[in-house]
C-alpha cells in the first residue's frame, strides 16, 4: 500500500493466510493509540513513542476483528495524546483531507479518517472522548461513530478519561459499521418512529449551510416523520461543553502529568496550550464537572422516549482551513463542543452522517443520536437515509 495521504505511522504486512469470518476481506487501520502486541504506542509524539513500551499484548477491540478475517494493515497518526480536533501534528504534520485538500482532517483521530476517506482501508478504529470520531467524520465526508458508553471495550486504548472515553468506527458506508458492531455482539433493533430535532444547533449555522441542511433534514420525512423538536438552548449547550473541557482535561493531566513533568517532552502549540489548561482545573471544578454530567444524563434519559432518534449538525460549520490561525481554532473548538457534547456527556450512541459538497465543496456532518443501546438501529436507519441523503449531494 501507499499512504498518499499521510494517514499511517506504521503499516503493518501479514502473511496472506486464508480469511475466515464475518468480516473476511476487509482490511482496516487502528489510530496509534490502540495496543498492539509488539508494536508500541506512538501517541502522536515522538517522545512519547521513544519512551513506550512495546505492547504485551492486542486491544480487545481490536483483536475480535482479527478473528472475525479482517485484517490489520496499519496505525494511523493522531494528534498529541488525543488532545485536539484538527489533526495539526505539529511533529508529523497533518494527514490529508482526501475530500477538501486545503481543510484540516479532523481530529483526533485525522490518520484513521484519512485513511478511510481515500479509500486506503474499509474501515478504521479511531477513540472518541469529546468528538473525535464524529468532527473528522464531518470534516472527511465519511461515516463516523460513536457507541454507548461501554459497548465497546476500550482495554488496551490510551485513555484520556474513564468517563468520556469510547472506540468509534470510520466507514464509506454505514452497513459495514453495521457488520463491526455484529461483531462485537451489537444488534439490538430499535424502530425509530419519528425525529426530533434540536433547532438551536441548526441555528447555528451560517446561510447557506442552514439551507442546504434543513433541505437535507426535510427529505428524512419520506422514512419517519417529524416530531416535537428536542429543546436545549444555546446557553444550556454552552455550559455543557464547559463540564465536558474540565472533565476531559482534568482527567488528560492525572493521566500524563508523571510522564510530562519527568520527561520534559517537546509538544505542539494545540496540545501545549491544552495541557496548560488541563493544570490548572482544580480537583473541586471536577468534582462539581461530574455532578453536572450526572444532571445531564438525566435530563438526556428524561428526554428521550423509546422510537425517538434525535437529528443535528455534527459540529456548527466545514472544516478550518490548515491555514487558520491558532485563537480562531480554539473559538471553532469551543463552538464545536456545544454540539459534540451531548453524546458524550450523555453516554449515548451518534453515527455522523456525511453531507457532501455543502459548501465551498467541503462536508457537513449530519448526526443522528439515540437512547443508549441503540447503536446497531442507528446503522441501519443511516442505511435507509443514505441514498436519499446522497442523491441530494
Amino acid at each position: 500500500m501507499i499512504d498518499s495521504v499521510n494517514a499511517f505511522t506504521t503499516l503493518i504486512s501479514t502473511p496472506n493466510e486464508v480469511q475466515t469470518g464475518l468480516l473476511k476481506g476487509y482490511q482496516f487501520a487502528v489510530k496509534d493509540v490502540f495496543d498492539l502486541k509488539g508494536f508500541r504506542i506512538q501517541a502522536g509524539n515522538p517522545d512519547y513513542f521513544a519512551q513506550a513500551r512495546p505492547a504485551e499484548m492486542t486491544a480487545p477491540a481490536v483483536a475480535l476483528l482479527q478473528d472475525a478475517g479482517a485484517k490489520l494493515v496499519g496505525k494511523t497518526h493522531t494528534d498529541e495524546l488525543g488532545g485536539s480536533l484538527f489533526g495539526l501534528n505539529a511533529h508529523y504534520g497533518p494527514p490529508l483531507n482526501f475530500r477538501s485538500p486545503a481543510y484540516v482532517p479532523g481530529g483526533s483521530s485525522s490518520g484513521s479518517a484519512a485513511a478511510v476517506a481515500a479509500n486506503l482501508v474499509d474501515f478504521a478504529l479511531g477513540a472518541d472522548t469529546s468528538g473525535s470520531v464524529r468532527a473528522p467524520a464531518s470534516f472527511c465526508g465519511i461515516y463516523g461513530f460513536r457507541p454507548t458508553l461501554g459497548r465497546i471495550s476500550t482495554g488496551g486504548v490510551l485513555p484520556i478519561s474513564a468517563h468520556l472515553d469510547t472506540v468509534g468506527l470510520f466507514a464509506q458506508h454505514p452497513d459495514l459499521i453495521g457488520q463491526v458492531l455484529a461483531v462485537y455482539g451489537i444488534k439490538e433493533k430499535t424502530d425509530f418512529t419519528r425525529f426530533r430535532a434540536i433547532p438551536s444547533l441548526i441555528d447555528q449555522l451560517q446561510s447557506p449551510l442552514k439551507e442546504a441542511f434543513l433541505t437535507k433534514l426535510n427529505a428524512i420525512n419520506e422514512l419517519i416523520p417529524s416530531g416535537t423538536p428536542l429543546s436545549i438552548d444555546v446557553e444550556t449547550l454552552t455550559q455543557w461543553s464547559t463540564t465536558i473541557r474540565t472533565m476531559a482535561m482534568y482527567d488528560l493531566w492525572q493521566v500524563h502529568k508523571d510522564w510530562i513533568l519527568s520527561s520534559d517532552p517537546t509538544f505542539g502549540e494545540l496540545i501545549k496550550d491544552r495541557i496548560k489548561i488541563a493544570r490548572s482545573v482544580s480537583y473541586d471544578e471536577y468534582k462539581q464537572a461530574c455532578l453536572k454530567q450526572k444532571i445531564i444524563k438525566d435530563f438526556m434519559g428524561d428526554s428521550l422516549a423509546s422510537g425517538d432518534l434525535i437529528i443535528f449538525p455534527t459540529v456548527h460549520d466545514i472544516p478550518p482551513l490548515l491555514s487558520t490561525p491558532l485563537p480562531q481554532l480554539k473559538e471553532f473548538s469551543l463552538k464545536a463542543s456545544r454540539h459534540t457534547c451531548i453524546a458524550a456527556l450523555a453516554g449515548l450512541p451518534e453515527i455522523t452522517v456525511p453531507l457532501h459538497d455543502i459548501k465551498n465543496k467541503c462536508s457537513l456532518g449530519m448526526s443522528f443520536l439515540g437512547r443508549a443501546g441503540d447503536d446497531y438501529s442507528l446503522t441501519l436507519f443511516a442505511s435507509q437515509a443514505h441514498p436519499i441523503l446522497k442523491e441530494l449531494s
